[in-house]
């Protein structure tokens, strides 16, 4: 006979299907689609247990985004293993570095961004929840390219380039929609990261 799950185990899975058709709801209808009741049906829970969890909807979406991307920098470049050529390594980052802009979290929190001008409750959760990521994704990115690049002085300012580049690069996606691994900023981002490499050594 199956014995049925603890109280608290069936909570942290009804949170976290509501988290999964939050972001789902955010890319598929934009901000102003993703109402409680659609990630309500989307999620398949109850008015009560969705409410009970996050009694707002701005709360939620920007859980939602944060719960995702934290979980998906947690596990970036995990099982991967780095080419040994600090150049080689350095072109292989930049490669995974740009796949995150394709992820569902980045157009999930680009609609929260967007809302967020005309939205002073949700922009300042948002900003506060953004630095703790960006924390989160430039110590992963650090990781990633290790020593001794990272140790490079020019470093943190490429870095900074890097993502930056990335990010309004992907923005221009939402309407031209491309091929990412042909993006013809990808060569350039690899030179400017392998140059920091040779430099490093």
């Amino acid at each position: 006979m199956a014995h049925p799950r603890p109280v608290q185990a069936r909570g942290l899975i009804t949170q976290q299907r509501i988290l999964q058709a939050a972001v789902q709801a955010l890319v598929e209808h934009g901000y102003s689609g993703a109402s409680t009741l659609r990630i309500q049906q989307i999620a398949g829970v109850s008015r009560g247990s969705l409410l009970h969890l996050f009694p707002s909807k701005d709360a939620l979406l920007v859980a939602a985004v944060q719960h995702l991307a934290s979980a998906r920098f947690d596990a970036l470049g995990a099982d991967i293993d780095w080419p040994s050529d600090p150049a080689e390594r350095a072109s292989a980052v930049v490669e995974v570095m740009w796949s995150t802009y394709q992820q569902d979290y980045f157009w999930a929190a680009t609609e929260l961004w967007i809302a967020a001008r005309h939205n002073a409750e949700l922009r300042e959760a948002l900003a506060r929840e953004e630095r703790l990521l960006y924390r989160k994704l430039r110590a992963k990115t650090d990781s990633m390219f290790g020593h001794p690049i990272n140790q490079h002085p020019d470093y943190p300012r490429v870095r900074e380039l890097l993502n930056t580049s990335m990010r309004g690069a992907a923005l221009t996606y939402a309407f031209d929609r491309r091929t990412p691994t042909r993006d013809s900023h990808l060569p350039k981002w690899k030179s400017v990261a392998a140059a920091l490499a040779a430099s490093a050594q």
